[in-house]
């Protein structure tokens, strides 16, 4: 009589993130399937550069449904050229791998919620050649492996909106919205101090929320609605005590119209120079002896702001203004400036209207 044995594998099963991120090498499509746990992660120490984000990106890719693996990849430095300009850096975006430490969520051997720190390389040997077969071996950290062969959500990134990204800031947020996009709940709540760590804003930069959302927030956005098939908005909510600061934010991301998610695809194909200036609307095409360009830039409001339409000078008396009635600060603004505001325009008044909300505050005191 023959007996039939069942032999178990001692390979541990993989998550549905590299179950993903094979079926993504398989159909060779342009996307990299990211753990959720990474995405959601936090810097430790420093700050991974745009250039290292990109790049592990492209590592990723490489490592397919085998990224669970201990094993040696290998990625040419032609493929690695996608994320930067020349090979001169390569060696500098490999160091910050190995060198920058990020905060992942997991769960201990005991199976209770824990915090796993590690940098996301633990080494990686680069060709000294330039020629186009050079290559890099690397190997992915112990701590990325073993969250990854566990990680069950994730984000499908596009790798053409990432390469085309320019800020660190926007690369991290539109992974964000990667990974909540097709969820019926498309929103995220964090405090001010939880959403810098999770964008790696370094400490000390962008103290003033007002910086933070001008430099950091809008700037991403911008981005981000340019090119990828979603957009993103959030709702500020402010705390109590003077000048109500903005404590938390809410993160709201949705998806595109079919029209506007075939312009983004069609902006991801067009030169990257010039990209900024369709994104602001500033395209100017000249013929033949260019002719001076007639500005009608804002003057300021002679009525009440509370019917104002100018949402950048809003946005100012709100930042700078210490919590004060913004119609108290404009009348003493319009007495301080005098015949000179007539002449005012554009940046040239926007300027000055920042500069007398701060001195405002300095001589009367937060209300």
């Amino acid at each position: 009589m023959e007996i039939e044995a069942s032999v178990e594998s001692d390979e541990p099963k993989v998550g549905l993130t590299l179950r993903v991120a094979e079926r993504i090498t398989k159909s060779n499509q342009d996307f990299v399937s990211k753990p959720g746990e990474l995405v959601e992660s936090e810097f430790e120490t420093g700050s991974l550069s745009a250039a290292a984000r990109k790049a592990f990106a492209l590592m990723l890719r490489k490592a397919g449904g085998d990224a669970a693996e201990d094993r040696v990849f290998t990625i040419t430095k032609k493929e690695l050229r996608r994320s930067h300009k020349g090979n001169e850096r390569i060696q500098a975006v490999m160091d910050e791998l190995i060198r920058v430490i990020v905060r992942i969520k997991t769960t201990s051997s005991k199976g209770r919620p824990a915090t796993l720190s590690q940098s996301l390389l633990s080494r990686c040997v680069e060709e000294v050649a330039e020629d186009g077969l050079s290559v890099v071996e690397f190997e992915l950290s112990d701590a990325l492996r073993t969250v990854l062969r566990g990680s069950d959500y994730y984000a499908r990134v596009n790798l053409g909106v990432t390469l085309s990204l320019q800020s660190r800031y926007a690369l991290t947020l539109y992974d964000l919205g990667c990974l909540v996009i097709n969820r019926q709940n498309r929103t995220v709540k964090m405090s001010i101090e939880d959403l810098r760590r999770r964008l790696g804003v370094p400490d000390g930069s962008f103290k003033n929320y007002a910086e933070f959302r001008r430099d950091v927030l809008n700037k991403s956005k911008a981005e981000i609605d340019q090119l990828a098939d979603f957009t993103v908005e959030w709702t500020e909510i402010r705390g109590s005590g003077r000048g109500n600061p903005v404590k938390e934010v809410v993160l709201n991301f949705m998806p595109k119209v079919s029209e506007e998610q075939e312009a983004a695809a069609r902006e991801l194909d067009r030169p990257r120079i010039g990209r900024r200036a369709r994104r602001d609307g500033t395209v100017e095409q000249i013929v033949g002896t260019p002719l001076p360009r007639i500005t009608e830039e804002p003057l300021f409001p002679s009525g009440s702001l509370h019917f104002c339409g100018d949402q950048k000078l809003l946005t100012i008396v709100s930042d700078y203004g210490g919590g004060w009635d913004k119609n108290i600060i404009a009348e003493g603004y319009r007495q301080f400036m005098g015949d000179k505001l007539e002449r005012m325009r554009g940046d040239r008044m926007y300027k000055s209207w920042e500069g007398y909300c701060k001195g405002y505050v300095r001589s009367h005191g937060r209300a």
